[in-house]
């Protein structure tokens, strides 16, 4: 019997490139080894993706990557290991009663139990217990975060990972042409999504989301509510997904059965325009937050704000669905070939425009360059009127 074929694996030449980066700061900042951690959902499982191209759907996983030598993955029994081996990246795979002490083990036999140990997830997600047994196996050893250190090398991305994400953005335009012909009066919101999900599986796709959003804009169901999509509706549909390739992009869009009225025209026209400035803001060498900035310039022209709104109007993405930065929150200086994902927020002081125009939005992956930034899936945007 033939057995399928994974399709995130990463070229050797990539392979080696991530590792040379990762070791080269590991010997900037004195660090025997590292730990990485992840746990099987979208927001930070890419952490060991990037470093074994192991794609973990459940459970904990840790990779520890020293300084010379082997990698070493281990997981907790919920996942196990025949996925994993699959990927071809390493040797040495491992289902051990406690995760921290075989991690202890590892990280004493390289010679390194007195060393100093970089844990990456330690500011966000390594279990309590995990930690305490690693610093119980290794008592004499020093532990720092390496969480920043890590992301920061892995929110550059390579051209192969830029070719992964668009393979992505192509899956996510056509699974949206497919979609239109589901859009239609009298259809459920939830057989529209299920639809969704089919295209994106039968396309390729490893993981992803499917919302929706109809006025009353009070949020976008995952799953659909069951509802009925009715003849006057505006719906927007949002699709977030890893591609074959593990890589992610959210794109967004908005339909109606009729032309926009002019109010509903006049703040789209001014999604579009705030979008186009924020993307144009996404340079080398400039400040995360001189998204917000731009952002806010065309807010003003439209008597519009976000003031006091902490949701994210631009975050990193990649393996995983949020990597830095994330904005507000964590700025970072943008360099050439970060891929941000962007979808401006904005704040409603009156309650019922809120409901009746704020799902109105607009989300695509941007590849930050030193002339600004540049779009990976739709290069315009349209509302989109279905006959």
């Amino acid at each position: 019997m033939s057995q399928s074929q994974l399709t995130h694996i990463t070229s050797q030449p990539e392979r080696d490139r991530r590792y040379a980066e990762l070791r080269a700061m590991m010997a900037d900042n004195d660090l025997g080894a590292l730990v990485i951690c992840s746990r099987g959902d979208e927001f930070v499982r890419g952490r060991v993706q990037y470093v074994s191209d192991i794609f973990q759907w459940a459970g904990r996983g840790f990779v520890v990557l020293p300084a010379t030598g082997e990698a070493v993955f281990i997981v907790d029994p919920l996942w196990g290991l025949g996925y994993a081996m699959r990927s071809g990246w390493l040797n040495d795979y491992r289902v051990p009663d406690n995760a921290g002490d075989e991690i202890g083990s590892i990280i004493s036999d390289l010679g390194l139990k007195s060393g100093q140990i970089g844990v990456v997830g330690l500011a966000d997600i390594t279990a309590v217990a995990d930690f305490e047994s690693m610093k119980k196996a290794l008592p004499d050893a020093t532990f720092n975060d390496a969480t920043d250190l890590f992301d920061d090398i892995r929110a550059i991305k390579s051209e192969e990972e830029l070719d992964n994400v668009r393979e992505t953005s192509d899956m996510l335009r056509t699974a949206f042409q497919a979609l239109e012909a589901q859009i239609r009066p009298g259809v459920r919101e939830i057989d529209v999504l299920a639809e969704a999900h089919r295209l994106c599986r039968q396309l390729g796709g490893m993981e992803g989301i499917a919302l929706m959003g109809r006025p009353p804009f009070n949020s976008f169901s995952p799953g659909g509510s069951g509802g009925v999509i009715e003849k006057d509706d505006v719906i927007v549909i949002d699709l977030e997904w890893g591609g074959p390739s593990g890589y992610w992009v959210e794109l967004r869009r908005v339909y109606s059965f009729a032309p926009p009225t002019s109010k509903q025209q006049k703040y789209w026209e001014s999604r579009v325009e705030s979008f186009a400035a924020c993307v144009d803001a996404m340079k080398t060498g400039q400040s995360s937050t001189t998204v917000l900035d731009a952002r806010d310039a065309v807010y003003k022209k439209y008597g519009q704000h976000a003031d006091g709104v902490i949701a994210y109007t631009a975050h990193g993405i990649g393996v995983d669905s949020l990597e830095p930065p994330w904005v507000p929150g964590k700025d970072r200086i943008m360099q050439e070939n970060m891929l941000i994902n962007l979808h401006p927020a904005i704040k409603f002081d009156d309650p019922d425009e809120g409901l009746a125009l704020g799902g109105i939005s607009i989300a695509d992956n941007v590849i930050v360059t030193k002339d600004g930034g540049v779009r990976t899936t739709d290069q315009e945007d349209h509302w989109i009127v279905l006959g």
